[in-house]
């Protein structure tokens, strides 16, 4: 399960302050996706209660999702197919069922409505639009049934979409997010974090005319940050 700082401080029964100090530390490690931390609960369990957690080669280090290095960009998950660039939505509910729509009718998931369930739930405890007009959608769990490792559909509204967001602004730019597991989830995250901090990127996915462009749009991204990646 993914934590949000409140969260996890009450999880090890400690303030705030005390999970950021971890966190300056090195002792704990997160992700930051718009002004809020998040944390993997399973990777939690595995540094402070190692007594319940089981060993062997198949455990993920601690600090692995947080590497640099791990071998998923977010242009090798980006289909021209998996693009909406004309979103009807006009709330949260309608935003949810449209990007997840592709998910329906290219089966890439053995249950929809579940699907749309988690997703929905997600918002209800807090909005994933981030602010500035962008919002990541995803589920707080990982999706087991999904059919391939991880799934990224993209949507614009160009008259916004009222999403509840952080910021009370419409949103214009959707990435929805579903992974099989939280180690890339959290990967994802941050990749995806990095991407909507380009506004050469965020203004090029509001002028795209087509899902081939948008796709051209992420590869040329990550290409000019990957000198400061390595």
């Amino acid at each position: 399960m993914i934590l949000t700082l409140k969260e996890l401080a009450e999880y090890l029964r400690v303030n705030e302050r005390t999970i950021l100090r971890m966190l300056k530390s090195g002792q704990i490690q997160g992700v930051k996706i718009g002004g809020q931390w998040r944390f993997n609960g399973s990777q939690i369990d595995q540094l402070f209660f190692p007594q319940s957690q089981p060993s062997g080669p198949d455990v993920v280090p601690l600090n692995e999702f947080t590497q640099p290095n791990i071998p998923m960009p977010v242009s090798r998950l980006l289909r021209e197919d998996r693009v909406i660039l004309e979103m009807k939505a006009k709330n949260v509910e309608g935003a949810i069922n449209e990007l997840s729509e592709p998910f329906a009718r290219k089966t890439l998931t053995l249950d929809i409505q579940d699907l749309r369930n988690r997703l929905m739930a997600r918002e209800k405890l807090l909005s994933t639009g981030i602010g500035s007009g962008i919002a990541i959608p995803h589920p707080r769990d990982p999706i087991p049934t999904l059919r391939e490792p991880a799934i990224i559909i993209v949507g614009r509204s160009k008259s916004g979409v009222d999403f509840q967001a952080l910021d009370k602004k419409p949103v214009s730019l959707f990435f929805l997010l579903a992974c099989q597991n939280i180690e890339l989830h959290l990967h994802l995250m941050g990749a995806l974090a990095r991407l909507l901090q380009d506004p050469a990127f965020t203004d090029g996915c509001l002028k795209a005319k087509s899902g081939e462009e948008m796709v051209r749009l992420v590869l040329e991204a990550e290409s000019r940050q990957a000198p400061a990646a390595g």
